[in-house]
């Protein structure tokens, strides 16, 4: 896993492992297969493509869109939506979801 520490600008594909400590400048996206660990920020939404793995221990400052990979939020999120069935989002009881909370069919709620 590789890990950066600098600005990146976006919109960015993630398409290798990755452990980021800086500030991506707009969203991003995590390709199938990969794995995300998030020390910093994301200025606008995570799609999370099936397969795919993101640990956010800091913070998206739009939603996370799981299309069937697993996210586990432990930092700062807008709002996470689970837009399929195999799509699994865990949520630390710390982690601070502005706007809602995933559900199984895909909505949020507070």
């Amino acid at each position: 896993m590789r890990a950066v520490h600098e600005n990146i600008e976006g919109p960015f594909a993630i398409g290798e492992d990755l452990a980021v400590y800086g500030l991506v400048t707009a969203g991003a996206t995590l390709r199938s297969g990969v794995k995300l660990i998030l020390h910093g920020t994301i200025a606008g939404d995570l799609v999370i493509e099936p397969g795919s793995r993101a640990i956010i221990h800091g913070t998206v400052a739009g939603r996370i869109r799981n299309e069937g990979g697993r996210v586990e939020v432990f930092g700062m999120v807008d709002a996470v939506e689970n837009l399929s069935p195999d799509a699994a989002s865990i949520i630390d009881p710390a982690a601070h979801v502005r706007r809602g909370r995933a559900t199984a069919n895909g909505s949020t709620r507070a």
